[in-house]
């Protein structure tokens, strides 16, 4: 059973929305690659419930995790949900908090919930991004990081998604590559 602090719960208003479809995948993590090997499941906002997120954990395969995707269709629309992937090992200090609130817009930062993914952190944001949003919010992300200062942001993610049309975080602990679950934390 996942916690109540893993991100499906947070972003579970999102998935009651009536004729909601998001996406994830079943995936095989290459270090160092352009491309990782991803079986994608669309899935409905009436199938998306804790029971579906447990039975598709158990399905993996030993060497496979599961990522939510940043795609959700609602109303004949296409939507993303804003994903950060920090490059950050310790805790958020308040600086960090303050470029974020700087280069964010300010729906996605008070509808935000940050998780420790083991090594790093994730952040997830209930405001919903149309696709145009979304590439300059992917932008945003990396004025985050400041010139000759640590990387705050995971900038090799973002090449990676860009590629890929689409954000992603895993939601899993299963080949072993990882820490542990994403599990939420406090936030600023």
């Amino acid at each position: 059973m996942i916690s109540q602090n893993h991100p499906f719960h947070f972003l579970s208003s999102l998935f009651r929305k009536e004729g909601a479809t998001c996406e994830f995948s079943k995936y095989v993590y290459a270090p160092d690659s352009l491309l990782d090997e991803r079986e994608i499941i669309s899935v409905s906002s009436d199938d998306l419930t804790e029971t579906w997120i447990e039975s598709t954990l158990s399905s993996l395969r030993p060497d496979q995790e599961l990522a939510i995707h940043s795609k959700v269709s609602m109303a004949g629309r296409n939507w993303h949900i804003p994903l950060i992937d920090f490059s950050l090992e310790k805790d958020f200090s308040h600086d960090v908090f303050d470029r974020m609130c700087r280069y964010l817009p300010k729906s996605v930062m008070l509808n935000m919930a940050v998780y420790s993914s083991g090594r790093s952190f994730h952040a997830y944001s209930t405001t919903l991004l149309t696709p145009k949003e979304w590439y300059v919010f992917m932008g945003r992300l990396l004025l985050i990081n400041q010139r000759d200062v640590g990387d705050v942001i995971d900038t090799r993610w973002v090449g990676h998604r860009l590629i890929g049309g689409y954000g992603s975080l895993r939601w899993s602990n299963n080949s072993g590559q990882y820490l542990g679950l994403p599990t939420k934390v406090r936030f600023p």
